[in-house]
This record gives C-alpha cells, structure tokens and sequence, in this order.
C-alpha cells in the first residue's frame, strides 16, 4: 500500500535536478586518500604523465628577437620620413628595416598633421528635423 501510495506523487515531467551535469565534470583521475582525522582528501591526478609532457613538442613558436638597430640607421630613418612621410610611410620603413611600425611612429613621427576638411553646416535640413520644426511651431500656435 505504502509503494502505491509513492507512484500516485511521483511526478511524469521534467524537474529541476539537484545533481550535478556529470556530462561536464572533467575526466580526471582521483586518488582518495583517508586522513587520521577520519576526512577524505580527494587530489586528482595528471592526465597525461610528466615524461609524455617533457617530450610533448611546444604548442607556439620560439619568439624570434629582431635584431636592434643601431643610431645610424635610426637617424636614416628619420631622414627619411622627414623628406617625404607620403612615400616612406611607417609600414614601408618597418618592411625596410626588418622592424615594428609602432617602433617607426615612436622613433619618427611626423611633424606635418593632415589637414582635416571643415565641417560645413548645412543650410538645408533633414525631413525629422523640418517635421519637429513645424510641430513645434503648431504646438506655440496652441497656447
């Protein structure tokens, strides 16, 4: 009686389980290890043994250092892009010297700025901008 009692409650849909996804927990060894004190110590394992890792082949490329350039080709750079910074832009320079174009721009910035166009104010105004013009006017006309 108690166990049909039990079918009669359980529910037929989906619930909100209290256990964890176990399709997401990693796929570690565990060694478990019982302490004096009556506690378990759980400490997981290395995956993949440390022999394999130290002759497992590195994930990136070494950094490869340029080398420095030394003061004369800095000052020929500089000259450079002093007489004529439309044709010997950092890009250019940087493929030249076998460098970075942030290391051009910092050692040889250009004195001349581009000019930027002027912004001109247009006379004539948009469609939005007439129509809450005109409503405006009309709601004045109303007080």
């Amino acid at each position: 009686m108690f166990s049909q009692c039990i079918r009669q409650h359980i529910r037929g849909y989906a619930t909100k389980s209290k256990t964890t996804n176990m399709k997401m927990t990693a796929r570690v060894p565990l060694e478990q290890t019982s302490l004096p004190s009556g506690n378990l110590f759980i400490s997981r394992q290395l995956p993949v043994p440390l022999q394999t890792q130290a002759n497992a082949p590195p994930i990136h490329r070494p950094y490869e250092r340029k080398p420095e350039l030394d003061q004369k080709t800095i000052d020929e750079i500089r000259q450079l892009r002093q007489q004529d910074p439309e044709t010997w832009t950092r890009k250019k320079l940087a493929n030249k010297y076998n460098c970075s174009p942030l290391f051009i721009s910092m050692i040889a910035p250009t004195s001349v700025k581009q000019p930027t166009p002027p912004v001109t104010m247009s006379s004539e105004k948009g469609y939005r901008r007439r129509l809450i013009t005109k409503n405006r006017q009309r709601r004045k006309e109303l007080w």
